[in-house]
């Protein structure tokens, strides 16, 4: 996943560039009838859009629902977002797209070339645990279907945001309508079933299937690296009822922290990693209060 990023920014990010006001926003105006205009948009007037082509004194007034797609003018340095995209400042990524776009907000209704950013931020504000934000982005971008590719990584990051907020139900009814079961060899269905039986506490389904993407997806490090970090979550639940999983789980950290720098599964498995070292530290104590047997 840590590639798809990259390829979000570089195909979507534009060169530091300005607009001159909430009101006045360079834009091109594309309609479905294929004409379009290079000019500025003046205002939003409900379901109207005043554009000014610079040729006339007058503005033009177009119904919103008439416009194909409007192509902003959108202030992002890629460079630097691609950085700090690589230095894992996810936080700070997203304030700062968030700040280039949030000018064309009362747009957001019309497709436009924002998609992309919105995307990038769908991705990071996953990524940081901001499962409800991601999830109303996530949710606008399936319907979107300029981009079938995008749309379905949309769809992805629905069913991800579902399931690690706790929304079973919701998960359940969303892999059912996109069909998802049906196709056994995706290893992104794997890895989403995967995690829906974790909610559902069925660790050995979860096992077998996140196991799959490992065995036969090994090329594909967009979802084997998340499906071993997946593995090692497995294996922490396990421990509770069975110490020496604690063991397993430790096992495929330190694999996933030599092998896998500078990604997000190795952020998740240092956490992990001191996570499972309290638990077995609270284990021991358990252990050294029972009473001895005579």
């Amino acid at each position: 996943m840590k590639r798809s990023v990259f390829k979000l920014i570089l195909a979507g990010a534009l060169l530091c560039g300005g607009y001159s006001s909430a009101k006045d926003l360079p834009a091109e105006l594309i309609m479905g009838n294929g004409r379009s205009w290079k000019g500025k948009i003046i205002r939003r007037d409900g379901d109207w859009i005043e554009f000014n082509t610079g040729t006339t004194s007058k503005p033009m007034r177009i119904g919103a629902g008439k416009v194909k797609e409007l192509k902003f003018k959108v202030a992002i340095n890629s460079e630097k977002v691609s950085k700090m995209v690589r230095d894992r400042e996810f936080d700070l990524v997203i304030e700062m797209v968030g700040k280039a776009i949030e000018p064309f907000a009362e747009y957001s209704d019309i497709p436009s070339n924002l998609t992309v950013y919105n995307a990038l931020l769908m991705e990071l504000l996953y990524r940081t645990g901001q499962y409800d934000k991601s999830l109303a982005i996530s949710s606008k971008i399936a319907l979107d279907g300029r981009n079938p590719t995008l749309q379905e990584k949309a769809r992805l990051y629905q069913a991800m945001a579902l399931i690690d907020a706790g929304r079973q139900a919701e998960a359940e009814a969303l892999l059912s309508e996109y069909g998802w079961g049906q196709d056994e060899d995706s290893p992104a269905n794997l890895y989403i079933s995967a995690k829906l039986m974790v909610l559902k506490k069925n660790y050995s389904a979860a096992i077998e299937l996140a196991a799959k993407v490992v065995a036969f997806h090994s090329q594909d490090p967009d979802w084997m690296q998340p499906a071993e970090m997946l593995c090692a979550e497995i294996y922490t639940e396990l421990g509770a009822s069975n110490p020496n999983m604690y063991n397993s789980a430790a096992e495929v950290c330190r694999e996933i922290l030599m092998l896998y720098p500078n990604t997000p599964e190795y952020d998740k498995a240092k956490r992990l990693g001191i996570r499972i070292e309290k638990l077995r530290a609270e284990q021991e104590l358990k252990e050294s209060l029972k009473p001895k047997e005579a």
